[in-house]
C-alpha cells in the first residue's frame, strides 16, 4: 500500500521506530511498506520517491530499539550515514546498520529495498565480525546473499498462508537469519578452520549448533572438542554480549520453542520437549523459558489451541 505526505510520515515512523522522511527535491513525499515479523526477524519491502529518512538522537532516546537492519538495494541508490561511517548502496548490494544509534539514509531515484530487522545476537556471529560488516557495502554475488530478496518475498507471502504453524514460521525465520550470517561470513572470507580469532569463534558457534541435542554439551566439552583450554575459550568470548554457556542455553531454548509450537508436536508434553533439548528439570525449564520469551511454555502452547 502507498501513502503520501503526512500519512507516509506517520506510517514510516510507526513501523520503523520514529524514522522521519525529508524532501531532497521538489517532488511530494510518497512511500510504500509491506512487511511481516516472524519470530525475531522482521522482513519488509519498502519503496518510494527520492527522500532522506532519519533516525535522530531524540528518536533513539524516545523509541529505543535492540535491532540491526540489513538493506538489500533493489532499485535506485542509497547512502547510509552513521557516525563517521558512510555506505553507498547500488542495486545488487546490501548494507548492515545499527538502529540503536542515529543514522541518515538518503534514497535517490525511484527506490526500492528489501529490509530485514533483527536483534544483533540473533545472528550468532562474533560481535567484531558484525561491527566490521557495518563498515562497507556487500555485493550480493552468487552466494547466500543472492537469495536474500527471494527470502523477503517468501516471508511476505507467509501472511497469506494461515496453515503455517508457529513452529514452522520460527524455523523459516531461523533460515533467514542463517542466510544473513552465511552471507556476511562468506563475504568476510573467513574459513572456520583457519587460525584467526574470528574463525575460532565461528568454529565454536558451529560446533555448539551441531551438538545441541547432546546432553554432554557444555563449556568444557566445547573446549575439549576444539583442542583449547577452558580459559582460552573464555578469553575468546571477552567483549561479546554472551558466554558459551549462555549461548548453549539460549539456542536450546529456541529449539525447544520451535518444537513446542509445531503442529506435529501437539501430542508431546512440555516435559518431553524439554528433555529432548537436554533440560532434565521441567520446572527449571519453564522458568528459563518464561525469562527468555515472556510466557511459560504451557501457556504459550495453550494459546494456540
Amino acid at each position: 500500500m502507498s501513502w503520501q505526505g503526512e500519512q507516509w510520515r506517520y506510517e514510516l515512523g510507526d513501523v520503523f521506530a520514529g524514522l522521519v522522511p525529508e524532501h531532497i527535491d521538489d517532488r511530494p513525499l510518497t512511500g510504500s511498506i509491506e512487511g511481516v515479523t516472524i519470530g525475531e526477524l522482521g522482513t519488509f519491502e519498502v519503496g518510494g520517491s527520492p527522500q532522506t529518512v532519519r533516525r535522530t538522537r531524540s528518536a533513539v532516546r524516545r523509541r529505543p530499539t535492540d535491532a540491526v537492519k540489513v538493506c538489500v538495494q533493489l532499485q535506485g541508490r542509497a547512502l547510509v550515514r552513521q557516525g563517521d561511517n558512510e555506505l553507498a548502496l547500488r542495486p545488487g548490494q546490501f548494507g548492515l546498520y545499527d538502529t540503536r544509534k542515529a543514522y541518515d539514509l538518503r534514497l535517490e531515484g525511484e527506490w526500492r529495498c528489501a529490509v530485514m530487522v533483527f536483534p544483533p545476537d540473533a545472528l550468532r556471529l562474533p560481535q567484531k565480525l558484525i561491527d566490521a560488516a557495518m563498515q562497507r557495502p556487500h555485493d550480493i554475488g552468487a552466494g547466500p546473499g543472492a537469495v536474500l530478496e527471494s527470502f523477503v518475498r517468501a516471508a511476505l507471502g507467509q501472511t497469506e498462508k494461515d496453515s503455517v504453524d508457529p513452529g514452522s514460521a520460527l524455523r523459516f525465520a531461523d533460515a533467514g537469519l542463517s542466510l544473513i550470517g552465511s552471507a556476511l561470513t562468506v563475504d568476510a572470507h573467513i574459513d572456520v578452520e583457519g587460525p584467526g580469532e574470528q574463525a575460532r569463534k565461528l568454529a565454536v558457534l558451529t560446533y555448539i549448533e551441531q551438538h545441541l541435542l547432546d546432553p554432554g554439551l557444555c563449556h568444557h566439552s566445547v573446549a575439549a572438542a576444539l583442542a583449547m583450554s577452558s580459559r582460552s575459550l573464555d578469553r575468546l568470548f571477552v567483549g561479546e554480549t554472551t558466554t558459551v554457556t549462555a549461548t548453549i542455553r539460549e539456542m536450546r531454548l529456541d529449539g525447544a520453542r520451535r518444537d513446542l509450537l509445531a503442529s506435529r508436536a501437539v501430542r508431546s508434553t512440555v516435559g518431553a520437549v524439554a528433555a529432548r533439548w537436554c533440560f532434565s528439570d521441567a520446572a527449571h525449564f519453564s522458568r528459563l523459558y518464561k525469562r527468555r520469551f515472556g510466557i511459560s511454555p504451557a501457556a504459550e502452547r495453550s494459546a494456540l489451541r
